[in-house]
């Protein structure tokens, strides 16, 4: 297939780039700032973003992978012995200031459980049991979610983090999509589903969901194109 497959990495690239740095602003990462929790407004509209944003750059590190693409050599690992690497490692994976170890970037699509979906139940104060002259109790008044109301951030924020160091070494990445397609015994055998890729919405007009789509294309394309070159 004649196409300019550098470049659609490129160009798709740099857009997921530039939507993990409105990301970032709107969680307030800036200057290594550390941040353990956000408006409900806030985490849910970060979330909505986040998630395709994650299955096309995982699109886009498959593809990588399998037209032979890693981009520039990674020079600062040049000379290294496997003690120092292992260093550098762990120091890229803490945060500046010490907090929790940013984690790998997931390079296979989740899973959804076989069967029918599980019910949603909140635990509520227990059974209203009551009599008339009983006094009033705020224990059993629900509490009604606010947009403002402050959420633990903690797990976002590393999802974010993952993100970010993962566009940031592309190169690396591609390192280990080929380490896990060479992997014996492996839980999924293609890393993708094969449904819809996580975060599709259907007649979605976000940027972001312009990029998934481009990246689904592509990936199908380096799946089942045996020279896409």
């Amino acid at each position: 297939m004649d196409w300019n497959w550098e470049e659609s990495i490129e160009v798709n690239g740099k857009a997921l780039r530039w939507i993990v740095t409105v990301l970032f602003a709107m969680a307030g990462l800036v200057s290594d700032a550390v941040v353990e929790t956000l408006p409900r407004r806030v985490h849910r509209a970060i979330v909505h973003v986040l998630y395709p944003a994650e299955s096309a750059l995982r699109r886009l590190i498959l593809v990588a992978t399998r037209i032979g693409t890693t981009g520039p050599p990674d020079m600062a690992w040049a000379g290294l012995d496997r003690r120092a690497r292992r260093d550098k490692a762990r120091s890229r994976g803490k945060r500046k200031g010490g907090g929790d170890v940013v984690p790998a970037f997931p390079l296979c699509d989740p899973r959804k459980p076989a069967g029918p979906p599980r019910r949603k139940t909140v635990p509520g104060p227990g059974p209203r049991i009551r009599h008339l002259d009983d006094p009033h109790d705020p224990a059993y008044d629900r509490t009604v979610p606010m947009p403002d109301d402050p959420v633990r951030a903690t797990a976002l924020v590393l999802r974010l983090l993952a993100l970010k160091a993962a566009l940031d070494d592309l190169p690396a990445q591609v390192r280990r999509m080929k380490r896990l397609l060479a992997r014996r015994g492996r839980k999924w055998p293609d890393p993708l589903r094969r449904r819809r890729p996580p975060g599709h919405r259907e007649g979605g007009r976000e940027w972001i969901d312009e990029v998934l789509a481009n990246c689904q294309t592509l990936a199908l394309w380096a799946l089942y194109d045996p020279e896409p070159g």
